[in-house]
């Protein structure tokens, strides 16, 4: 089950686009979106925690991952139609998501993943979160909508008004999602994260399968998840939400600098630290600029220095491990340019000495040789 949800996020699935069917001057991927309404929603978890409320982070976390899988399977079936199914029959939708749910666990995968898949996507006791999870999808929605709006008003016009409904009516529940609407530094931090979908991986390579940055940032964490879960499994005690956020920041700071490579950075003795610095300037005129105080100090260290924690040892792995079957996917398709990076990058990954890193080297990797070919829907439908 993990590998094949890896490989399929590492390839067809980042040939979906959203708004497929509408004229568009962007093209944002699932993954895309995907981190974009982790990002808000942790950003509105923040404003709920300010104003006294207390937020089940983790569960957001999990819980928008755990739906991508749902929606990926689902892509014929686009956000905005499959609001309107709700709206005629919401439960015929619910039992159509339940099927393909049960479609990807008859993949093979670890039981105590599977479970707990399961037991986030069934709660229904989170109200608050799962009000944040779905304002920050309405609003990812409708800030895609107002680029493309710019020159395809004609097409945009009616989702954004109904967009701008939802948010309207459902501002009058949630402390946060007034705070954002009505303050345009935080429009203006979130549309600056929002340029990592713009800026690619590898981006001076020939690429198959081209990867944003956010996008990657979904995938990584994805990663960190199996990881820590294999790690709580292998009887070591990893706090989840405290290593996931690490995951999910951490290339953050490359919306403003763009993507600069390691060998570049090793160039000249302290460039590195010179670029660091330049990081933490850039993020002040660009990002910090915009937010509370508090919050800056709790994200800062995330965004630039995120390998600095205790335990950081995991979290480079994940990002690691993920740029391994990034150029293993490239590779296999016979790239020739990602053959030498996928043997220097699994030198790396061979002197890992976690649990999880020797699973993804002997059981996810191996595997990933294997043709997926189209996942057999047939099957679904049986």
């Amino acid at each position: 089950m993990i590998w094949t949800l890896l490989k399929l996020m590492f390839s067809k699935w980042l040939s979906i686009k959203r708004w497929n069917n509408f004229p568009r001057v962007e093209d944002i991927t699932p993954l895309d979106n995907t981190w974009f309404v982790i990002h808000i929603s942790l950003f509105l978890a923040h404003l709920e925690e300010k104003n006294g409320k207390k937020v089940d982070k983790e569960y957001i976390i999990k819980k928008i991952l755990f739906d991508l899988f749902n929606a990926l399977v689902l892509s014929d079936i686009n956000s905005w139609t499959r609001d309107y199914i709700l709206s005629v029959d919401e439960d015929i939708m619910k039992q159509l998501e339940e099927k393909v749910r049960i479609f990807l666990f008859s993949f093979e995968g670890a039981d105590f993943i599977k479970e707990d898949i399961k037991n986030i996507s069934n709660d229904n006791s989170k109200i608050l979160e799962d009000e944040i999870i779905n304002s920050a999808k309405k609003f990812a929605g409708y800030q895609e909508c107002v680029i493309n709006s710019r020159v395809f008003l004609y097409a945009y016009d009616v989702a954004m008004e109904q967009i701008k409904d939802y948010l309207e009516e459902h501002k009058n529940n949630l402390y946060s999602l007034r705070e954002l609407l009505k303050n345009d530094n935080y429009k203006n931090y979130l549309s600056h994260i929002r340029r990592l979908s713009h800026s690619m991986r590898w981006s001076w390579k020939q690429r198959k399968y081209p990867i944003s940055v956010m996008s990657h940032l979904t995938i990584v964490t994805f990663i960190s998840y199996i990881m820590w879960s294999l790690e709580n499994q292998n009887w070591k005690e990893y706090e989840i939400y405290n290593l996931m956020i690490k995951w999910a920041y951490h290339d953050i700071p490359e919306a403003i600098t763009g993507d600069i490579i390691t060998p570049i950075k090793n160039a000249v003795d302290w460039f590195r630290e010179v670029l660091e610095e330049v990081e933490e300037k850039m993020m002040n005129d660009y990002f910090f600029i915009y937010v509370w105080e508090d919050y800056k100090q709790e994200i800062k260290k995330c965004m630039l220095d995120p390998f600095s924690w205790e335990n950081w040892e995991l979290v480079k792995q994940a990002d690691i491990i993920s740029a391994l079957l990034e150029a293993k996917i490239e590779r296999d398709s016979w790239n020739m340019e990602f053959w030498e990076i996928y043997r220097n990058v699994k030198r790396v990954v061979n002197k890992f000495d976690s649990y999880s890193a020797n699973y993804f080297l002997k059981d996810v990797l191996l595997s990933f040789w294997e043709d997926l070919g189209d996942i057999n829907l047939e099957k679904l439908w049986k």
